[in-house]
């Protein structure tokens, strides 16, 4: 059996015979020369085949023009000027040989040659010389090429090259790494006429490549020092912002404390030779680049030299918001969960009829910005949107604020009379939230309405044809009530022909970071107080508390900690002092109950806990629990509670 060559057989023994015919045999009927070259050589001619790579004809190009040149060793000046020291301690070695030293960039491209100057002037004419592409895409198996795809130095010997007219050299290779994050930024080729002693010839290349590091490398060291110490100097204007001292490559070096809060990953990314605005998870919103007085620091246009970056927080959840293909009106309601989404839908369609609508949910989560987006999309959007809160409405006033009253109807009413909420309304829709506390004869008056389009005034008897569009909202299970003689069964059987389920906020808390998002655009619209984002772990703080008040409180709470603090980015110290202390004990309790209690009592120990706060007045208790001062001794008359 015919023994395999392998990479560790010795560098130095070469049947050029055997290789030269294994590399005939390959180009013409493809066959293995595996038995005959080592590995990385038959990989590499694979490569060289699947690329496309003419083995007669192909000859390292050129890059662009002189210009692209020009600009490549521009980026390059630290490489190019740290290899020059290299080769003031190799040249006599190198000088007395048949050898040159070849300095290429991280894609092959060569940037300088060394060594005697007729070998540099006859190795320009076979296309090595600066600007010439040597990768192995370009060129086929050679030294540099080769190297950079195995990421490891390499040796390829004349006959090994896959391309007839690179066959004439010996060359020996060591990729150039940052020793800062082991990143290739160049290559150090030694290349001969001659036929090179491989394993001294690798080994001189490999020496020189680690010079080259450590000689950049110090300089890198010695640049962060005079960018820390720049730094220190204006540290105290970015104290309180989320500022990151960057070098040239992008790479952390030193954090404010609320920018460590943002968790910056540890090397920002570059494309080309620009900071990228938008990182794994922040955003740059501001440079502060840092002049440099070095000339090894010459940079190209618009080239990042290092400095000063501004950052905030990017969301966690997607930048743009989930495609609609709702009516605009709906635009206003910020979401992006997928249920959600489907109630969008739904009152869109709900927006095409005629019928009255019955919007469920919970307080503060968005019912009358449903009903007023189902009004706009409508054919009544031309007409008035009228919302009246029928849990304000005492039982005296009830009818005659949405019926409207004569003359002396009853004491203290207008002498010219009034006209109600559905006159008011007439051509457009009428919203009626909290629906659930209307008394029950204001009820049998709606349910005459809503059955013949007819109002009549309190005080009254001539009916005044009215075309109206109810919808009614509650944050009640009307069936309960009407189970429990609170509510008419048949105005509830005529609201809820169309009837729309809201979920709250804690059923779609993949919303919280969208909606936080935008409420801290319109607030910093509104108040100019500046741009804030906010910490991951208050992200994930708010996204844990049970929010009883759902978007309403949610908005409370971001409004209250972007104007009372000073902070571009907001953290848990700022959150108010009573958060996640009353409404959490509030919205936890009644679930616990909720296993051996009907609703009612549910509601009426809610309530009782939270009158059994002698520090509160009854308008701050009404204010935590959701509802309206007159809805609350509504509620403590019929629960029998007292304080």
């Amino acid at each position: 059996m015919t023994q395999q060559i392998k990479d560790n057989d010795s560098l130095d023994t070469l049947d050029r015979t055997a290789v030269s015919n294994a590399w005939k045999n390959f180009v013409q009927r493809r066959s293995d020369p595996t038995h005959v070259v080592r590995d990385t050589i038959g990989e590499s001619w694979h490569r060289c085949v699947t690329t496309g790579i003419d083995p007669q004809t192909q000859r390292a190009p050129f890059v662009e023009d002189q210009e692209a040149l020009d600009a490549l060793c521009l980026a390059n000046k630290a490489l190019v000027d740290a290899t020059q020291n290299t080769w003031q301690l190799l040249s006599q070695h190198l000088l007395a040989s048949d050898s040159i030293l070849i300095l290429t960039d991280n894609q092959g491209v060569m940037l300088d040659i060394k060594g005697n100057s007729e070998i540099v002037a006859a190795a320009a004419q076979e296309h090595v010389a600066p600007g010439f592409d040597w990768s192995e895409q370009a060129a086929g198996t050679n030294a540099v090429g080769t190297a950079l795809v195995a990421e490891r130095p390499t040796v390829v010997r004349s006959v090994e090259h896959f391309c007839e007219a690179a066959k004439l050299w010996d060359c020996a290779a060591a990729p150039i790494r940052d020793l800062a994050d082991g990143e290739i930024i160049g290559v150090l080729d030694i290349t001969s006429v001659g036929e090179l002693n491989n394993s001294h010839a690798l080994s001189f290349a490999i020496t020189a490549a680690k010079q080259i590091e450590h000689t950049l490398h110090s300089l890198e060291l010695a640049r962060s020092v005079e960018l820390l110490s720049w730094y220190r100097k204006i540290e105290s204007r970015y104290r309180d912002k989320a500022a990151a001292l960057l070098d040239r490559k992008g790479r952390l070096i030193v954090t404010t404390t609320a920018a460590g809060l943002l968790n910056p990953p540890d090397k920002f990314l570059i494309d080309e030779t620009r900071l990228l605005e938008e990182q794994t998870n922040v955003r740059i919103s501001q440079t502060l680049e840092y002049e440099w007085d070095d000339a090894t620091m010459t940079t190209a246009p618009n080239e990042w030299a290092g400095g000063l970056v501004m950052l905030e927080a990017i969301s966690l959840h997607q930048t743009a918001q989930t495609t609609r293909n709702t009516h605009p009106a709906f635009d206003k309601i910020i979401t992006e969960n997928n249920d959600f989404i489907a109630c969008i839908d739904a009152a869109e369609r709900m927006a095409r009829a005629h019928s009255p609508v019955l919007i469920n949910g919970e307080t503060g989560s968005g019912k009358e910005l449903f009903a007023s987006a189902i009004h706009a999309s409508s054919d009544r959007a031309d007409g008035p949107f009228i919302a009246v809160n029928c849990g304000t409405l005492t039982q005296e006033l009830a009818a005659s604020e949405l019926f409207g009253y004569e003359s002396g109807a009853f004491t203290g009413a207008a002498k010219q009379g009034r006209r109600g909420k559905f006159e008011d309304a007439d051509g457009g829709t009428l919203f009626l939230d909290e629906i659930a506390e209307l008394p029950n004869d204001v009820q049998a008056h709606l349910l005459r309405v809503l059955q013949d389009n007819v109002v009549t005034r309190v005080g009254s008897n001539t009916p005044t044809k009215v075309d109206v569009r109810v919808i009614a909202a509650t944050n009640k299970n009307l069936q309960t009530e009407t189970d429990n003689g609170r509510f008419r069964l048949d105005l509830l059987y005529r609201l809820k022909v169309l009837s729309l389920d809201l979920l709250p906020l804690r059923a779609r808390k993949d919303d919280i970071p969208v909606l936080i998002d935008k409420f801290l655009e319109r607030l910093h619209a509104t108040y100019g107080l500046g741009q804030k984002s906010i910490s991951p772990d208050l992200l994930q703080q708010l996204i844990a508390h049970p929010w009883p008040g759902n978007v309403r409180e949610l908005h409370g709470v971001i409004e209250s900690i972007y104007i009372l603090n000073r902070a571009s980015l907001l953290t848990t110290e700022h959150l108010p002092n009573d958060f996640n202390i009353e409404p959490g004990r509030l919205v936890e309790e009644p679930r616990e109950l909720s296993r051996h209690s009907d609703i009612d009592s549910v509601e009426k120990q809610l309530i009782a806990q939270a009158l059994s706060d002698s520090t509160q007045n009854l308008e701050s208790i009404a204010q935590q629990l959701g509802i309206s001062r007159s809805t609350l001794y509504r509620k403590m008359k019929r629960y029998d509670l007292s304080r």
